[in-house]
């Protein structure tokens, strides 16, 4: 060490001088397995990317004015500072480390700097016989990289080693720490303090967290200060000098706190109460952590529960973790423009795609599940949804739409779109050119559809944003228990406009022949049913299926089929439908004529029987195995007394009319 004159001691203590660099910045490396919080000068004495670095010819750590890249202010000197820049805080939390420039960004394990103190990292005594050398990072540690006269690092920088040495700045400067308080969130708040004084010897520019290093004995004043900011709108702030505590604070207040905290609760509290599809699911993280958000500011309305309850609500936004389309569910597709305006699928107006503004017009899509990819089908007239090319090009003329599945048109890419609850929906839009797959785009404006590519775009002038709005569709199947026929124990009706999957334990009939006695039965073949086609289901289970639009499936080839249907729209029976209802009457499963002006429910299936002297009910038969009523007989061919439906004793029947005999209902001919 250098020795320091009669004079400049006298001088020193006068406060006319300054403690001289030399003996500011002696550099004494620790040895403890730990390092404990507080100041440090710090030097790099093994390079791995450098080779010139070494214990006799170091590099020093200093805290720089300007990062590299906008990102890195570690720099690294040969020579060793003789300022307040020479030196770096490590933060040691539980073991764990952190370690901060004097401007008060923190580097993270690869020192990469950040305004909050990032994930800890290590800092480790690697070799008992080198105890003063230290690695610094976790997988990734830090190094002057590659002549950038700049720390880094790397996976592959496990081999540098650095040295620390403890100093007290208190000793030789006033340090003056800069604070913002009060209603200031440091993720997405910054302010800037310049201080360009003689006497200042760290960095002319700190930030919040960071300190300045003046001379000892400089007095400072708010007016020797410049303050800049990002992020605080809507705050006002007092700035006041703490000489005593020497910091620099710099207070915030949110501007019209009352309001805003009313406001962020309200719109909270409603976007928790929606669910469905788009919307984080139930048992979501970032839906728990929402609620519990909510519960903790509407108990004590501070302003760090209001920051927090303010992230936990962008984290809800921005959730993948939603709720996505199922099979077999049944949704309004509406575009949603970034100011609220909604349009709304809907073939209803052109044979063609269009989004409009009538909700009435909306279509409804029931969704099947491809390898996870999504196909729509409109349940309307059985239309699968393709994206809408723009100048009429792609498939079908660009309608929006084709009449048979076909995977690389039919099946949709759903990724979450950043408004709430929407989603980007896209897939192939056209055959030739460099943009062949896109979203969805609908213009503002007009509702006119707009392509480009597979990107979310949404503008004051378009989105790609589209809600899916589940609603009620009869495309779930409940059955009814039977007990009169061998083999089968549950019975439905079933009729789609659009050609459906045949569930898993359930196998689907026709009416092949039928007469005045019996309907006969048969067994469909191919895993589908063909669209707009009556049939009748029958479960073991009984356990109610949901109907799914058929992709890839084989369709069954069906003729002849005595059963009409009801596809798409309720359907009141008329005279000329000569019409029989599948019901039970009495526990006699059968199919019995159908009174005119009954209205039977959309999507199920009915008998139709125009011959002479039809009768009042008709049985079924599944492959042998009759159903419904017990016995068709000629009533007259014993002498047991016969009985109408009401009790009534009657001595001669009429054909086809349905009477008791024995205990047993019959149809009598």
């Amino acid at each position: 060490m250098k020795k320091i004159s009669t004079l400049a001691l006298a001088l020193i203590a006068m406060g006319s001088l300054s403690m001289p660099a030399s003996a500011q910045v002696n550099f004494e490396p620790v040895s403890t397995p730990t390092l404990e919080s507080g100041w440090y000068q710090m030097r790099q004495v093994v390079g791995v990317t450098r080779t010139d670095i070494s214990a006799t010819a170091p590099r020093y750590v200093y805290s720089a004015e300007t990062a590299k890249d906008g990102k890195y202010y570690f720099a690294s000197d040969a020579a060793q500072k003789s300022d307040a820049t020479a030196f770096v805080y490590v933060d040691n939390t539980d073991g764990k480390y952190a370690i901060k420039s004097i401007n008060g960004k923190w580097g993270d394990f690869v020192a990469i700097s950040s305004n909050t103190k990032p994930a800890t990292y290590d800092i480790t005594q690697m070799d008992t016989n080198n105890p003063t050398q230290y690695r610094v990072g976790t997988s990734s540690y830090w190094e002057d990289w590659s002549n950038w006269n700049y720390i880094a690092g790397s996976r592959n920088s496990g081999n540098a080693r650095f040295e620390f040495s403890k100093v007290n700045p208190a000793d030789n400067y006033d340090v003056y720490s800069v604070v913002a308080t009060g209603d200031f969130n440091p993720k997405t708040m910054q302010i800037t303090v310049t201080n360009t004084l003689d006497s200042n010897k760290g960095t002319k520019t700190v930030y919040n967290g960071g300190s300045f290093f003046f001379t000892k004995g400089t007095t400072v004043t708010q007016d020797n200060f410049t303050i800049t900011e990002k992020g605080t709108t809507g705050l006002s702030k007092t700035v006041k000098i703490d000489a005593t505590a020497k910091r620099l604070v710099v207070e915030y207040t949110l501007d019209d706190k009352e309001n805003k905290y009313a406001a962020l609760l309200a719109s909270s509290k409603a976007d928790i109460a929606k669910t469905g599809v788009g919307l984080p699911k139930a048992e979501s993280k970032v839906r728990t952590t929402f609620d519990a958000a909510i519960s903790a500011f509407e108990s004590e309305q501070t302003y760090e529960k209001y920051v927090t309850l303010s992230e936990a609500q962008t984290a809800y936004y921005k959730s993948t973790d939603v709720q996505m389309p199922e099979d077999g569910k049944v949704y309004v597709i509406t575009n949603v423009q970034q100011d609220g305006t909604c349009y709304y699928f809907s073939y209803k107006s052109e044979d063609k795609l269009k989004a409009v503004s009538d909700k009435s017009q909306a279509a409804q899509f029931v969704c099947r599940v491809v390898n996870n990819k999504y196909v729509f089908v409109n349940v309307e007239d059985g239309k699968y949804l393709v994206v809408a090319a723009i100048n009429s090009s792609g498939t079908n003329n660009g309608k929006g739409y084709i009449t048979e599945y076909d995977a690389q048109w039919t099946d949709l890419t759903l990724s979450k779109n950043s408004i709430l609850s929407c989603f980007n929906i896209g897939g192939k839009r056209a055959t030739s050119g460099n943009k062949q797959n896109g979203n969805f785009i609908v213009d503002k404006k007009d509702g006119a559809f707009n392509g480009w590519d597979m990107t979310e775009s949404n503008t004051a002038s378009y989105t790609t944003a589209f809600k899916l709005e589940e609603v009620s569709y009869p495309n779930t199947v409940t059955f009814n228990a039977v007990s009169d026929v061998e083999g089968v124990s549950n019975l439905a009706t079933f009729s789609a406009p659009f050609a459906t999957v045949v569930p898993e334990g359930v196998t689907a009939y026709y009416v092949s022949t039928a007469d005045n006695r019996t309907a006969t039965m048969k067994a469909i073949t191919g895993k589908a049913i063909p669209a707009k086609t009556g049939v009748i289901l029958t479960s073991q289970s009984g356990d109610a299926v949901t109907m799914v639009p058929a992709t890839n499936e084989t369709i069954a080839t069906i003729e002849n089929n005595k059963l009409g249907n009801s596809a798409g729209a309720e359907k009141t029976i008329a005279a000329d439908d000569h019409a029989y209802i599948l019901s039970a009457v009495d526990g006699q499963t059968a199919f019995y004529k159908g009174k005119v002006n009954t209205i039977l429910g959309m999507n199920k299936a009915y008998l139709t029987l125009n011959e002479a002297g039809a009768p009042e009910a008709i049985s079924m038969n599944f492959g042998g195995n009759v159903t419904g009523i017990n016995q068709i007989v000629n009533a007259e061919q014993n002498n047991a007394p016969v009985y109408d439906l009401t009790g009534r004793r009657v001595v001669r029947t009429v054909k086809g009319g349905l009477y008791i005999k024995g205990g047993n209902k019959f149809i009598a001919r």
